[in-house]
């Protein structure tokens, strides 16, 4: 990420503590806006280290807040990666983890908890853990497998690795996409600057259908539809099975009539839907991704997760991190992007959140106002 920033000209530090020479905690921290002045820094995804070691983390606070006084800081924003309360498939709490003592410990240094900012406070998350991709298959909800198999047997669906030179069409998805979900899109800048920054640590991948093999599995499963009908003899109790087998012929008629048009008119490669992936460490997080509204019938995105979930398998990745959704406790039932990623089995995670560190006296006062305002409402 320091790299991406830096390529962007923005104003970036690396710090750290060490203990008899190793380095024990670390940090990026970047300027990301101004208040009444006074920069504002984000520490993303940091403070790196042991948040139970509350006096490491008591040192890195304080040192931390003289270094940015000499930078003419205002605020430093904190949202450590690290789960707050474990939490089910649906949202449930659970047992496992509970850290809740870590952000009565931040307050207690001086933060301030102000939930969700530019990060994301609530993710979904699939545990690998040296299971197999078809373990994991298994695993995942009925509407899932049956969607990955049409894109697999049905579409032959193309998953392949956009180039730098390329990504103009990934942009192009993710456009069309944020307008309909009435939702601000990244520039194209910011990706070309993540391909720069992650290099080999990046994926952009593109769902594509190749009409032409689609065309030729429909005929096919027309002609075996047609020998099964032959096959059977004349009595009534076969008429259901013909019946039935009919009715799939003229349904697989429609679809070829219908892929012939959009060969015709959109030539043989059809993109679908794209996905954008970071390779950190053991994990693998799902970024950004879009799919065209017209073509969802295919299912590429399934495919894409199914490519990339095969992927974080093959390569004993511990885990693959579907990244953010909304708020689980509100409005559960309305979030189609969680109905989406639950289809794959996995948990819901919900992190510390974003904590405020004011850095000057302006900055102590500015959001004790602010908060009095709040109350006032």
């Amino acid at each position: 990420m320091k790299k991406r920033y830096d390529i962007e000209g923005k104003e970036t530090y690396l710090v750290g503590v060490k203990k008899d020479n190793q380095v024990i905690a670390a940090s990026l921290l970047v300027v990301t806006s101004k208040t009444l002045g006074y920069k504002n820094f984000e520490a993303l995804k940091g403070f790196i280290l042991d948040y139970d070691n509350f006096e490491l983390l008591k040192f890195m606070t304080t040192e931390v807040k003289k270094f940015l006084k000499n930078k003419h800081a205002f605020s430093l924003y904190i949202d450590p990666y690290i789960p707050n309360i474990s939490r089910d498939n649906a949202g449930n709490r659970t047992d496992k983890i509970n850290n809740t003592y870590i952000k009565k410990y931040l307050k207690k240094l001086g933060y301030h908890e102000i939930g969700e900012y530019t990060q994301v406070k609530w993710t979904y998350c699939l545990d690998i853990n040296s299971h197999s991709k078809e373990e994991l298959f298994k695993n995942f909800k009925p509407n899932a497998r049956n969607c990955i198999n049409k894109t697999l047997t049905k579409y032959n669906l193309i998953i392949r690795e956009l180039s730098y030179e390329e990504l103009p069409l990934f942009k192009k998805i993710t456009s069309e996409t944020c307008k309909r979900h009435e939702i601000p899109d990244r520039s194209l800048s910011y990706y070309q600057n993540m391909y720069k920054a992650f290099q080999d640590k990046v994926k952009f991948l593109i769902c594509e259908l190749d009409c032409q093999k689609y065309i030729e599995n429909l005929e096919k499963e027309i002609t075996s539809l047609h020998d099964k009908i032959a096959k059977l003899s004349s009595s009534p109790s076969n008429d259901k099975k013909k019946s039935s087998y009919q009715e799939e012929i003229k349904l697989n008629e429609n679809h070829l009539k219908e892929i012939i048009n959009l060969q015709k008119t959109k030539g043989n490669i059809i993109p679908l839907s794209c996905g954008m992936f970071i390779l950190y460490q053991d994990e693998i997080v799902y970024l950004f991704s879009g799919s065209y509204e017209k073509y969802m019938n295919y299912f590429g995105q399934y495919r894409i997760q199914w490519a990339i979930i095969s992927y974080a398998a093959d390569n004993h990745y511990k885990r693959y991190n579907f990244y953010g959704i909304k708020d689980p406790t509100k409005n559960v039932n309305h979030d189609g992007v969680l109905k989406f990623k639950q289809n794959f089995n996995g948990y819901i995670e919900e992190l510390l959140g974003t904590f405020l560190l004011p850095i000057n006296k302006i900055s102590y006062l500015y959001n004790i106002l602010k908060t009095i305002k709040h109350l006032g409402k």
